[in-house]
């Protein structure tokens, strides 16, 4: 799939967008969307998923200001400094004079992931044995511990995590699941965003026991025909490039529209 710099532009900007509504009733949760960046950082969350800047649009006159604008951002909070590079970025050399001020390309690249025209896209049944709901108020905590379970994290960060989560819940653009197996045990979670046509997967885990057994094509399932019940016509996700959870989106019918390259540094230095 070749997607050009400025429809990569407007998935990235697309994704964040449906970020705000959460951010802005998340204490320490801050999301800035800018013409020339976009900032995203959290308080609670140190890991660089959670504090970045990418889409740096500018001129070449002004690139370096604006990468002195990013890094004293990020050195404010004492956080490493990092930075998403996608095709839609400019000026074109942006990735060499990060190099230049000392940041450093990590490995593991992101793939974005789209499916077009979702109402006429071959959506799935799903699988039996699972049912999956929405999350109610009062089960920040489940979602939370599932969610950590699933990806082999601590359980005792579940009622820091339950309480970023719950405010976003029952806001309108904002879908939070769990998927449940035949005995009723919370399995699995997946969050879904909305924003004008596009609606953006996330939070996706299931643990070990359940995995490749129809509980993620069932939460998939269950987010999909909810976002073609709120017009959306492009759902996009992210996920690491090169993996067979991206071999598996492409046979679900998903398409990589771009790959995203991360920038670090964190000495906290000024150059």
């Amino acid at each position: 799939m070749t997607t050009s710099p400025e429809r990569v532009a407007e998935l990235e900007r697309a994704n964040y967008a449906a970020m705000l509504p959460s951010a802005r009733v998340t204490p320490g949760v801050e999301v800035v969307l800018r013409d020339d960046v976009i900032l995203t950082s959290s308080a609670s969350l140190p890991g660089h998923d959670s504090n970045h800047a990418c889409l740096l649009r500018t001129s070449v006159e002004r690139v370096g200001e604006l990468i002195a604008e990013v890094m004293a951002f990020f050195q404010a909070q004492e956080r490493p400094i990092a930075i998403y590079i996608s095709p839609a970025c400019k000026p074109s050399d942006l990735p060499d004079r990060l190099l230049g001020k000392g940041f450093s390309k990590q490995e593991e690249e992101e793939s974005w992931m789209v499916l077009e025209d979702l109402p006429n896209a071959d959506i799935p049944s799903s699988y039996p044995g699972y049912t999956v709901d929405l999350v109610s108020e009062g089960e920040a905590e489940l979602f939370a511990g599932v969610f950590l379970a699933a990806f082999g994290m601590p359980s005792e960060f579940a009622p820091i995590m339950a309480q970023l989560l719950r405010p976003s819940i029952g806001l309108p653009s904002v879908r939070h699941y769990v998927a449940r197996d035949a005995a009723g045990e919370a399995i699995g979670t997946c969050s879904l965003l909305l924003h004008e046509s596009f609606g953006v997967l996330g939070s996706a885990g299931v643990v070990s026991d359940h995995r490749r057994k129809g509980a993620a094509t069932s939460l998939a399932v269950r987010a999909a025909t909810d976002a073609i019940e709120q017009g959306v016509d492009t759902l996009m996700l992210q996920t690491a490039a090169d993996t067979w959870l991206e071999r598996f989106l492409r046979i679900s019918g998903f398409e990589r529209a771009f790959i995203r390259s991360c920038y670090i540094r964190d000495d906290g230095s000024s150059r």
